[in-house]
């Protein structure tokens, strides 16, 4: 027994002595790439910024994880206090000058442009498969390819009926809820309407959200459960792996996580399935039964992958496009100038047979919308890309530096457009901004905005996202706004306070509430 014990004694120490030296490895291992990184020899070291956010991921994670998600403001503050274009983390850098955005997002397919892995690192699941987060240039021209075609303007145009029959659903059950006196949450009509839309192109049957008899079930709370661990997954990148584990935990950790593993692993998943089956038969063809006819290789029409692209696209085409129209509602009822402004311009047309084409020769409603994408932002942290084969050359407003290939660089919708050059008094909801002198839309001005990014990964849902708001803006304010009024609802309900990948304001607060007058 003594020598059995010794053995195990000694089997032990071996393993603490063992697990200490390679703690200490990878402790020396740390400290020399910290030094590295903040040492001349760092192709990054003449790039200004904090030394302590060249030296370590831990910088930005404190303003990501202890902060919670703040680091937009961080670094908007180096940009006031270095420059243009700062150092922000140990490989990449964020640029705050608009005249190169075309270099780091070019709109040339063959100026090859990457997605940074720290950024792709917040994602886990199927959605790691999808176009969006596709990480390097070729394999995402072969999977936009398979879609892109169904998100072009003609085709939305095809589309347009359908929209505008669940638009106008959408008014009438939103009339109905306020004049029995319901207060109800703005975002979640909204977020019925653009998923019941994105759901019934896509996979040929709406999820069937305006069809219920209020608005509380929708992709709202998935997708505020999804983002929630977008930071966490990006600086504790194992935890990704637990996402696995979702479809036998989800059920026992509360209902929005349980319906967003639902929804993710079984809803989303079950479509394309029927799509698959559909595609056999020729029956029901939308854009996931085309997919499957698409000249692309047979390894990115899996399932999985699939899945991951459906629930990309429903995540995408419904929630900010419903944070826009959330937007606008609060604008709109909060200043009634506005609103009356608006439904002047309006005035002759019939709000039952609204065309997309005819509203957006509307100067008033083009700025509305254009100022609601400003203010909502789409998605409000940065969106870095790196360019594999060339140096980027920046030389403007007397700074001089040239980015080398292969390193992250991007642009932030956030800083961009409250960006006091561009956007006198940005924290002013200004339709007229987008107006020139003549009394004409100023489509200038729509270089500036980033809300559907820039480029050759530009959203590819931006047609839709149009189609939707003009015809949306138009009906409620034509039909529903003159009847609503705020509920106990201020700027600081909707004030952009924080990053969860998408935009969110400050912790308590309750949304844009609505009820009739």
């Amino acid at each position: 027994m003594s020598s059995t014990f010794s053995i195990d004694g000694a089997l032990a120490i071996v393993t603490v002595n063992n697990g200490l030296r390679l703690f200490g490895l990878w402790f020396v291992y740390r400290l020399l790439l910290t030094l590295y990184n903040i040492s001349p020899f760092h192709p990054l070291y003449k790039f200004p910024g904090p030394r302590l956010a060249a030296a370590s991921y831990l910088y930005e994670a404190w303003y990501d994880l202890v902060k919670v998600g703040r680091y937009s403001w961080e670094i908007k503050a180096m940009h006031e206090k270095y420059g243009p274009i700062v150092r922000i983390n140990p490989e990449e850098l964020h640029c705050d000058d608009y005249d190169f955005v075309e270099e780091i997002y070019p709109s040339i397919a063959n100026r090859i442009r990457d997605k940074h892995p720290h950024f792709l690192a917040a994602f886990a699941g199927p959605l790691t498969v999808s176009t969006f987060a596709t990480r390097d240039h070729e394999t995402h021209r072969i999977r936009r390819s398979a879609i892109s075609k169904f998100f072009s303007r003609q085709q939305m145009l095809r589309y347009e009926p359908e929209i505008h029959d669940m638009a106008q659903k959408m008014c009438s059950k939103v009339l109905r809820l306020t004049e029995s006196g319901q207060i109800i949450n703005a975002l979640d009509p909204f977020n019925c309407f653009t998923a019941d839309a994105i759901s019934q192109y896509c996979f040929g049957e709406p999820f069937g959200f305006l069809d219920r008899p209020d608005f509380e079930q929708n992709y709202k709370r998935a997708f505020e459960v999804l983002v929630a661990t977008s930071h966490i997954f990006r600086h504790i990148p194992i935890l990704r792996h637990t996402i696995g584990l979702m479809p036998a935990l989800g059920p026992y950790l509360g209902p929005d996580i349980a319906y967003m593993v639902k929804s993710m692993h079984e809803t989303i998943p079950n479509h394309v399935i029927k799509a698959q089956q559909q595609q056999k038969s020729g029956e029901g063809r939308r854009v996931f039964t085309e997919i499957m006819d698409a000249p692309i290789p047979d390894e990115h029409k899996t399932p999985y992958r699939l899945s991951g692209e459906g629930w990309s696209l429903v995540a995408a085409g419904s929630e900010t496009t419903a944070a826009s129209l959330t937007a606008i509602t609060f604008f709109l009822l909060s200043q009634p100038e506005k609103l009356a402004r608006l439904r002047e311009e309006l005035k002759h047309e019939d709000p039952q047979k609204l065309s997309w084409v005819q509203l957006e020769k509307y100067p008033y409603l083009h700025g509305v919308i254009f100022e609601s994408f400003r203010v909502a932002l789409g998605i409000s942290g940065r969106l870095p890309r790196v360019a594999r084969n060339d140096d980027l050359v920046y030389n403007n407003r007397g700074f001089h530096y040239v980015v080398p290939k292969g390193t992250a660089i991007g642009m932030s919708a956030f800083i961009n457009h409250y960006n006091e050059e561009m956007f006198p008094e940005p924290e002013k909801y200004e339709p007229e901004r987008w107006i020139d002198a003549e009394g004409k839309p100023n489509y200038v001005m729509e270089k500036y905005i980033m809300s559907f990014s820039k480029g050759s990964r530009q959203c590819i849902g931006m047609h839709l996202a149009f189609c939707e708001l003009y015809l949306v803006t138009a009906a409620m304010a034509l039909r529903v706004l003159p009847h609503l009024k705020l509920y106990d609802t201020t700027y600081e309900d909707i004030k952009y306070d924080f990053d969860a990948l998408t935009p969110q304001p400050k912790k308590g607060a309750r949304g844009v509430r609505i009820t009739g007058i």
